[in-house]
Order: C-alpha cells, then sequence, then structure tokens
C-alpha cells in the first residue's frame, strides 16, 4: 500500500533534461534548479565548455576558426565556439545513454508553468527537433496543430530561419545528425546548416506560445556569457548598430515576400 501511496504521488516521468552550464557558474546553476524544482521536473547538469578566456587546447581540432563566421558578419568568438561545443556535449550524453528525447535547457533559461503539461502529454513525438524557445519566426497558419489551453504547434518551414538553442526538445537520430555533421564547428550553435534537414522531412517544430523564456528578456534575470562579446563586434555608425547589408536584404525579404506567400509572423 505504501508503494501505492508513493507512486500516486510521485510526478509523472518525463523525458531527460540536460541543463547546459559552466562549472563555476553557482548563481545561474541555483537559479535554474529553483526553476525546475518548482515545476517538479528533474534534471541533471552538463559542464560547459569555457571560451571567455579562450578555449582548451583539446577544442582546437573540433572548430575551424578560418570557416567560422556567425550570422552577424563577424568570426566567432572562442565564447561562441564553446557555446556551441557545450550543446555537442549534451548531444554525446543522449548517444552515450541512449536517451530517445531530451529537452536541452541553457543556464539562463526561464521555464514557462505550462512546460510540464506539454511534456506529460509527449507533444513533441513525431519531431527531432521542437523549439520551445526562439526569436521572430515565420509559420503557415494553416498548418498549425492544436496542443492544448491556446498551444500550438508549427512546422518550420525549409528555408526560413529559426534561431534560439536557449530551450528545445531534440531526439536521438537529430543528436546523431549533427554530431556527425557540425563538426568541425563553424557556427553558432542554433543551428548548424545539417539541422535544415529536419525542416526538409517536416519533423521540426515550434510551439506557440513559447513554453521557455530567456532571462536577458526578463528585468530580473542574468544576462547571457556571450551576449557582451556580441555586442562588443556590432558596427555603429554616430552610435547606432548598422546590420550587415545580407541581414537588412533578409529583413526586407521576409516582409514581403513571405506574406505573399502565406507566412505569417509571430514573436514571442
Amino acid at each position: 500500500m505504501a508503494d501505492m501511496d508513493k507512486a500516486e504521488t510521485s510526478p509523472p516521468m518525463v523525458i531527460p533534461i540536460l541543463v547546459i552550464s559552466l562549472p563555476g557558474s553557482a548563481d545561474r546553476r541555483e537559479s535554474i534548479a529553483a526553476r525546475l524544482d518548482a515545476l517538479s521536473l528533474p534534471f541533471e547538469f552538463v559542464d560547459a565548455v569555457d571560451g571567455r578566456r579562450g578555449l582548451p587546447e583539446e577544442c582546437e581540432p573540433l572548430i575551424d576558426r578560418s570557416r567560422a563566421v556567425s550570422g552577424h558578419s563577424y568570426p566567432m568568438s572562442d565564447a561562441e565556439f564553446g557555446c556551441a561545443l557545450s550543446h555537442m556535449k549534451a548531444y554525446r550524453r543522449m548517444i552515450d545513454n541512449g536517451i530517445p528525447h531530451a529537452m536541452i535547457l541553457e543556464d539562463d533559461a526561464i521555464p514557462q508553468s505550462d512546460l510540464p503539461q506539454y511534456l506529460e502529454g509527449r507533444h513533441f513525438e513525431g519531431s527531432d527537433l521542437t523549439s520551445l524557445f526562439y526569436g521572430r519566426a515565420y509559420v503557415k497558419p494553416r498548418r498549425a496543430v492544436h496542443l492544448f489551453d491556446g498551444y500550438k504547434s508549427y512546422p518550420c518551414e525549409p528555408g526560413i530561419f529559426v534561431g534560439g538553442a536557449v530551450g528545445y526538445i531534440v531526439s536521438l537520430d537529430a543528436a546523431r545528425h549533427i554530431l556527425e555533421n557540425a563538426l568541425p564547428v563553424i557556427s553558432v550553435p542554433d543551428w548548424p546548416a545539417c539541422a535544415e534537414r529536419f525542416k526538409e522531412l517536416k519533423r521540426w517544430h515550434l510551439v506557440h506560445p513559447r513554453l521557455v523564456e530567456h532571462a536577458k528578456r526578463n528585468t530580473g534575470g542574468e544576462p547571457s556569457t556571450i551576449g557582451p562579446s556580441r555586442r562588443q563586434r556590432k558596427r555603429r555608425f554616430l552610435g547606432v548598430y548598422i546590420p550587415p547589408w545580407d541581414r537588412i536584404t533578409q529583413s526586407w525579404k521576409w516582409k514581403l515576400c513571405y506574406r505573399l506567400l502565406g507566412f505569417r509572423k509571430i514573436n514571442w
């Protein structure tokens, strides 16, 4: 009888949650642990690769500096390389332990209160990548799948950029594919070019509204560890940020062409 009572009161089983965090980031670890504990979501930490003061020597064979240029038209920093390699470590843990699906969170993620309900319903099944956090995104409303309480799932369309690796769910097959094709690292973790394959197969979805937020968008949150290095390298004219030309043209493409093709912009 005691075992039955224990089973009834225990939280439902969910997929493993891997939190990427630098080993010395005690405050950030405490914050994300408190957020997940409040939602009764068990998790484990994955020690991140610290590139803030230069990458460890053993990481150099895993990156290609000459080919690595971020989406902001400047070479990637060691901190950005470290972030990408940290996500690779999470995929390696999945492969080594045969984990079918795992949720990957960065330690400044803010899980939302409806996240446990989403996980318990296993709404991520049938996808190789599920974006729980993202920035601006374009979707086709007619392809929406209603989940629960106003939440919808949209397939990510080929060629349409979806950024943000703060919180997502990845399948074992996707983890293997990325590890086999994204090394050496030449791009930031959100996302390597090889991930486009999942859009083509209709196996990359995003959930709207977002089920994970980012601390830098919360006035009480801690800023990103790689954000300062990106801000310092942004081109400015008279103090105003000037985006690269390809970003400007891409923005107009989104505004003009995508609307004609039936896309709708969704924000966080």
